[in-house]
């Protein structure tokens, strides 16, 4: 076992990489850590207390702390009280420690994290997505390595594990909840895989061909959407993607490409054909995405996390909502889309603002006033241009600017002194 945890942790970690590793006290994550002070691989070990068995989660962390002294690991603790916590204990405690976890990760510069989880938590992971109903990728279970997160010891059962442990004369905590059957992977656990192994006992080297089968097709899959997505979806300067509809609307409603719209929270192919289908302007949104219907295309964004629609500005330099400069200068210019010259006598603080309903302005290089909203139209501008376009006023809500567009002529200068707005 040892001799083929070396070969494989040797093709993803090398002699300078930083470790962080998870553990609990239980037997997969004490013999992870052995299998890597055998290994002469240098790591750091981190555990979260829960609170939710007394005394033995007090011990626990006893347990890894003195474990560390004795091998002479760093040691990262905090403490998550989940005992009162009645319902989505689990999904409470797993958000906290990923998230613990990053910041001791990112603090102190550690490259991977590395977690115990093993074949039988494949197998497990595996059977919970064809109880939970997933679409895609059921079969491929628990990545070995996603962003800095490592688990080695996918390719060991647990029967391998304590066998080692006993073998090794390893000691490590029994976590006594594991026997409860008040959660799905309890129950997968202790309820329906040993049916399973009675009805068939090489269950595993099935599950573990099944797995590495479905890997290989997703790798195949992802090759070809990524070029799909290539050829099909255009990202513009400021963020927003761009699909024509002429394609998807070649398309059936069950065509593999839409699972690319996953990505933007959008899970459903058959809202994914009616915003192709709709008028202009019909939008529909996810958690963390907005789709558009825009003539011939649609356009993706990822929603804004600007709430505040006004900034006052100072003289000099403006960070927020977008980097802008203010100075007094001596000479004057001509407007372009980056830089405009104001006359010196106006109204103070200049602000940046959203369109607003009714705005007008008087257009450089145009006779008259016109329509901010007749203006976009002209322009040609989507629903999310429309929306992040930024209009430069002064302190009583007179248009001076449409960022990166078009001046207002009113308080425009062209030569002598001015106050210079530069984007």
């Amino acid at each position: 076992m040892l001799e083929k945890f070396k070969r494989h942790v040797k093709k993803f970690i090398s002699k300078d990489s930083k470790l962080l590793v998870a553990v609990s006290g239980g037997v997969d994550s004490i013999v992870l850590s052995e299998l890597l002070l055998k290994s002469k691989i240098n790591f750091s070990i981190v555990h979260v207390n829960y609170k939710l068995r007394a005394n033995d989660s007090d011990n626990d962390e006893l347990f890894v702390n003195h474990f560390c002294l004795n091998n002479g690991i760093k040691f990262y603790t905090t403490i998550c009280d989940l005992s009162k916590i009645k319902k989505s204990i689990q999904e409470k405690a797993r958000t906290f420690r990923y998230e613990f976890f990053k910041s001791i990760c990112l603090k102190h510069q550690y490259d991977y994290l590395l977690t115990a989880h093993h074949l039988d938590d494949n197998i497990e992971t595996l059977l919970m997505n064809i109880y939970r109903e997933k679409k895609v990728d059921i079969f491929t279970g628990i990545r070995s390595l996603s962003n800095n997160v490592m688990r080695p010891m996918l390719m060991f059962s647990k029967d391998e594990i304590i066998k080692f442990a006993i073998e090794k004369k390893i000691k490590w905590r029994e976590d006594k909840s594991n026997s409860e059957n008040k959660y799905l992977r309890n129950k997968i656990r202790n309820i329906l895989i040993p049916k399973i192994k009675s009805t068939d006992p090489l269950y595993r080297k099935n599950f573990k061909n099944l797995i590495e089968e479905s890997k290989t097709i997703k790798k195949n899959r992802d090759s070809y959407l990524e070029k799909f997505k290539e050829k099909y979806f255009k990202t513009s300067e400021n963020g927003i993607i761009e699909s024509k509809k002429i394609k998807w609307k070649k398309l059936n409603s069950k065509s593999l490409e839409f699972i690319l719209f996953r990505k933007y929270g959008f899970f459903k192919n058959s809202e994914i054909i009616k915003i192709i289908n709709a008028q202009t302007g019909k939008i529909i949104t996810s958690q963390s995405h907005e789709i558009v219907s825009n003539r011939d295309s649609i356009l993706i964004k990822k929603k804004s996390n600007t709430t505040t629609n006004s900034f006052n500005l100072k003289i000099g330099v403006n960070d927020n909502p977008i980097k802008i400069l203010i100075e007094k200068s001596k000479s004057s210019n001509k407007p372009t889309k980056e830089t405009i010259c104001l006359n010196n006598v106006i109204n103070k603080p200049l602000k940046l603002r959203k369109f607003e309903h009714g705005d007008y302005f008087y257009p450089y290089g145009m006779n008259g006033k016109k329509k901010v909203s007749k203006f976009f139209k002209d322009e040609k501008l989507s629903i999310f241009e429309k929306r992040s376009t930024w209009i430069l006023t002064d302190a009583n809500n007179q248009i001076l600017w449409i960022v990166g567009m078009r001046v207002d002529k009113r308080l425009l200068k062209t030569n002598g002194e001015c106050l210079k707005i530069s984007i």
